[in-house]
């Protein structure tokens, strides 16, 4: 049994000391050819990627200090932790697979989860990582044979789905009412940029909605490759956005803010992505996304690259105006303070944050939980990406829920917002309904 333990503004010292092996594989291996059955934790990008199976430590946290407190527990238990990496890769060594909830206020907890066994591939390089902590039995009851773990990798059978349809928390009309809302308080001075979320249930029937999300994975990696695939506990999707990345001093954030939905894998035509690339809206809602991480991050004493242009960025189905941004990081600063500096960005909140985090909480009238908030993976040696979690689902029973929504500003169309909602809802829905039909 992993052992469980929560954080809290005071932490305890007696956190458990954990034995890391991490060793390199002989011959490379495509990751997404070894997703198990029941994965604890995933994180795809491009060809590379981690996996992890059972839990040899879970951290839990709640309210306002969730970002601090995960991150002084994480710290406890790397600083303690005998570690033999004989990798010496992105990835490798101590690791924990992470996700945060989005309100302070949320009955979902954060958590960090530190997996016991962990496949990882990175540029053309795999390794394996296996963990236990001081207080279970001796290695006898840990396999820590190569081929011996690899097997637990072994590819999933892919359940049998039937089709399924998308009930809406709301009918159209209401959602657009709920938009029309939101943009009367921004015309009033509430607020100048609202993010408002519409939530889609699917009912799978008897089928247990966990047992769907090895295949909902790969499926959203096959279909989108270069945005990061994840999975954690109640949570699934596939993100187009990276909060933050950091890899020794380097610091990187990718900003999407402003969207046109397109057919299919369809592109924009030249004139089109002109016009939205210089759409006053599009562009305003995105500037109001840029500055709240370049700000926080020139807070925290990050010396950022010179600011470019945004640039268009294409997925199937939507396309996002997008900012890259760098930086370098002043000593000590870690990416977990990094992520609750950062966290919620305008891209997902609004601006002001308080104000339109109030308006979110009236006019969704739901627990965000794990929706729109960091999850990803953080490394001892500093090293870790965190998304946002977009383009997702919860799991829970034998239901999948979709969450998606879009920024509002001054002249946001209601029509034109709940049409970019429901194209966010593409990926799973596309992913789940590959299931029905495998030919697709």
């Amino acid at each position: 049994m992993p052992i469980l333990f929560t954080s809290t503004h005071h932490p305890a010292e007696n956190h458990p000391r954990v034995l890391v092996r991490s060793i390199r594989l002989d011959t490379p291996l495509s990751i997404t050819d070894h997703i198990p059955e029941a994965p604890s934790a995933l994180w795809l990008h491009e060809s590379g990627g981690l996996i992890g199976i059972g839990a040899a430590a879970r951290i839990e946290a709640t309210g306002a200090g969730r970002f601090d407190d995960l991150a002084h527990a994480f710290r406890a238990v790397s600083e303690s932790a005998e570690v033999e990496d004989y990798a010496d890769l992105r990835g490798s060594g101590l690791v924990a697979f992470t996700s945060f909830s989005y309100s302070p206020n949320s009955s979902r907890p954060s958590r960090l989860v530190i997996p016991r066994y962990l496949l990882g591939s990175v540029e053309g390089c795999a390794f394996l990582t296996s963990v236990r902590t001081e207080a279970e039995p001796g290695v006898g009851n840990l396999l820590t044979k190569p081929e011996e773990i690899l097997e637990l990798f072994a590819p999933n059978s892919i359940p049998t789905v039937a089709p399924r349809a998308m009930q809406p928390a709301h009918s159209g009309e209401t959602y657009r009412d709920l938009v029309k809302d939101a943009v009367q308080d921004i015309d009033d001075g509430v607020a100048e940029k609202i993010v408002l979320s519409e939530r889609f249930e699917i009912d799978l029937g008897a089928l247990e909605a966990k047992r769907l999300v090895p295949a909902l994975a790969a499926q959203l990696h096959r279909r989108y490759p270069t945005a990061w695939t994840f999975a954690l506990d109640d949570i699934v999707g596939a993100s187009p956005e990276m909060l933050v990345r950091t890899e020794g001093s380097h610091v990187f954030s990718r900003v999407l803010a402003g969207s046109r939905p397109v057919s299919g894998d369809d592109e924009l035509s030249v004139e089109d992505r002109h016009a939205f690339l210089h759409d006053p809206k599009e562009r305003s809602e995105h500037e109001f996304a840029e500055r709240s991480v370049r700000e926080p991050l020139e807070e925290l004493g990050v010396h950022l690259s010179p600011p470019g242009p945004p640039f268009v960025l294409h997925l199937p189905g939507i396309e996002h105006l997008a900012t890259d941004i760098r930086g370098i990081t002043p000593e000590g600063l870690g990416i977990l303070e990094i992520a609750g500096a950062l966290h919620p960005s305008a891209a997902v909140s609004g601006t002001p944050l308080a104000a339109a985090n109030e308006v979110i909480a009236r006019l969704e009238g739901v627990d965000r939980a794990g929706y729109a908030s960091p999850v990803g993976w953080i490394g001892a040696d500093g090293d870790g990406e965190l998304a946002i979690a977009l383009r997702m689902a919860h799991v829970h029973g034998n239901t999948l829920t979709i969450q998606a929504g879009g920024g509002l500003v001054s002249d946001s169309d209601p029509l034109t917002e709940h049409a970019e909602a429901l194209a966010k809802t593409r990926p799973i829905a596309r992913a789940l309904s590959a299931l029905s039909s495998p030919e697709e």
